[in-house]
Formats: C-alpha cells, sequence, structure tokens
C-alpha cells in the first residue's frame, strides 16, 4: 500500500484576508498552532498575505525556539524587491532561514524569470533553503523550467480536480515534489456548508447554478461514505487527498478541537470502488466551472 501524505499546518485561517475566515481569532489560532505541535506537526506554512503578515507572526510568536519547517511565500513585481520582502517573512517568523519560498501567484503582467531567479539567490545566502511556484498553471511552470523549482504547490481537494493528473505526471517526469492545500475545501466538505457561507466562499463556483447540484451529489456521497465507515466528512475527505501521492498535505483548522480529529487519517483507506465514486462526482464538480479556469478561485493571472 502507497504511503499516505504527510500532514503540515496551513495557515491562512489565521491571517483573513479577501473575505475568506473573517471569524478567526488570535487566540483560537495561537491555541491551534500549539495543538498541533504538541501532536506531532512540524511542517507549518504561510504567506504574508494572510492577514497582511498576521499568519506569519503568530507562527513566529508561538514556534519561537521550536524545531519545524516553515514555509511561505512572496509576490514581488519587480527583482529588486524580492530581498527585502523575503527578509520582512523572516523578521515575523523569527527565524534566520525558509524553508520553501514559494512565488504565490503569478501574473502576466510582469516577466516572472528574473524574479524566481532573484529568489534563488537568496539560496546561495542562506536564507531561503528551496524554491516552490503556487497556482501556477503549467504552462507556465514549463516555462520556468530551468529555474531550481522543487515543490509545486495546488489545490489537492475533491472541490477541485482539474488538472490534478497532468500536475501529478508532470511533477513525477521533472521530479518535482507536489504539496495538496484546501483538502477540505476551505471548509465546504465538512457537511456544514449546504447553504452559502456568509464570507467569500459563498462566491466560489461550487454555488452557482450548474454546479451546485453536483455539489450536493459530492456532499451526499461524502456523507453516506463517511457514515459506512464511521468516520467525520471532513476525515473523508482528507483521506482521499492523503491518498494522492502528494509531499505533504496542508490541512486548515480554526481550533484544536477541528484539527484533532484529521491528524490520524493517515490510517484511514479508501478502496478503489470508493475512489473511483469520488473521483467521478467531483470532476463532474470541477467540469462545472468556466472552461477558462485553471484555479479554485477563478482567479486570473
Amino acid at each position: 500500500m502507497k504511503k499516505s501524505s504527510d500532514l503540515a499546518l496551513g495557515s491562512w485561517q489565521f491571517g483573513p484576508s479577501h473575505g475568506f475566515w473573517t471569524g478567526s481569532t488570535t487566540q483560537a489560532s495561537r491555541l491551534t498552532i500549539s495543538a498541533a505541535y504538541k501532536a506531532g506537526i512540524r511542517h507549518f506554512d504561510t504567506a504574508p498575505a494572510y492577514g497582511n503578515g498576521l499568519a506569519e507572526q503568530l507562527l513566529g510568536s508561538v514556534l519561537s525556539g521550536k524545531t519545524a519547517t516553515i514555509d511561505t511565500k512572496f509576490m514581488p513585481k519587480h527583482p529588486s524587491l524580492v530581498a527585502q520582502d523575503v527578509q520582512k517573512s523572516l523578521d515575523r517568523l523569527k527565524r534566520t532561514s525558509i524553508n520553501t519560498l514559494y512565488l504565490h501567484w503569478p501574473s502576466s503582467s510582469v516577466d516572472l524569470s528574473p524574479i524566481v531567479a532573484s529568489a534563488a539567490c537568496l539560496i546561495e545566502e542562506g536564507k531561503v533553503q528551496s524554491l516552490g511556484l503556487s497556482n501556477t498553471p503549467l504552462s507556465l511552470v514549463q516555462r520556468l523550467q530551468g529555474l531550481p523549482i522543487t515543490f509545486l504547490q495546488i489545490p489537492c481537494s475533491l472541490l477541485w480536480t482539474r488538472g490534478l493528473e497532468e500536475y501529478k505526471e508532470y511533477a513525477e517526469k521533472q521530479g518535482l515534489s507536489l504539496v495538496g492545500y484546501s483538502p477540505l475545501g476551505l471548509g465546504l466538505l465538512s457537511g456544514n456548508h449546504h447553504l452559502r457561507p456568509n464570507d467569500s466562499r459563498g462566491d466560489l463556483y461550487v454555488y452557482q447554478d450548474r454546479a451546485y447540484s453536483v455539489f450536493m451529489e459530492l456532499l451526499e456521497l461524502l456523507s453516506f461514505l463517511a457514515k459506512e465507515k464511521a468516520l467525520s466528512m471532513a476525515q473523508l475527505a482528507l483521506a482521499w487527498a492523503r491518498s494522492q501521492d502528494f509531499a505533504s498535505i496542508l490541512v486548515g483548522a480554526c481550533s484544536p478541537q477541528q484539527l484533532l480529529p484529521l491528524l490520524d487519517t493517515d490510517v484511514i483507506s479508501l478502496d478503489e470502488g470508493e475512489k473511483r465514486l469520488l473521483d467521478e462526482v467531483a470532476g463532474r464538480l470541477s467540469a462545472c466551472a468556466p472552461p477558462s479556469w485553471d484555479n479554485l478561485f477563478g482567479h486570473r493571472w
């Protein structure tokens, strides 16, 4: 049996941004980070965009002096800004080195090659250990192939499977490691969001007319399979993500109570028939998004 993907703690929910995670509190975030570390999580992912640096600050404060892998991101508009932006992240994280530095979102308005090359210089300085690309279409990943990219970070969620197999094939061929985010579909696969949430998640494509009935079908299937296995829907959705042969999966949680039941999902197995059922409905759901979309958010680069 293939090894289940390792778990890491994502931190977008700790720093509300762009209308997402508006109900999070600093105290709950601190408790969740502490609970993750106490439970054995040693890999954490963050970004300056999460709460305008708040998520980085919280991780830096709670994990100060502790051994941990911490990845963050950057999105500068000019190569000359890369070093200073990364230094700001290091200061907030209270670290001297970032494990993996990801380009957070690509842009079609600037030439990314010199920007990523500038980030690569930080490896030689010891401020960054490896580089990655996040939310980057394969066509652009291929254009940046000559740069020292080690990781690709993409959704690994039943809420968005479009292009998943292509990324997996490309990563295997090029020797890249895949890191998946939003395995619980930003919390929408927990079974608590049949109705549109009152934050930016309500703008996701799954609540549009064409997709909504298929989204409900996916939730019903998750609910049925979860009951058969005496699991929560969130546990089952995460178990599916952990079976996708990624190096690691970023799980999000707003409290220790949400997080702790998810940590033992490596022992949950799905048979081929269950995987096929989930893959089929998830594929039909992703097909309901506009054909031009290459990411869950419909964000254009």
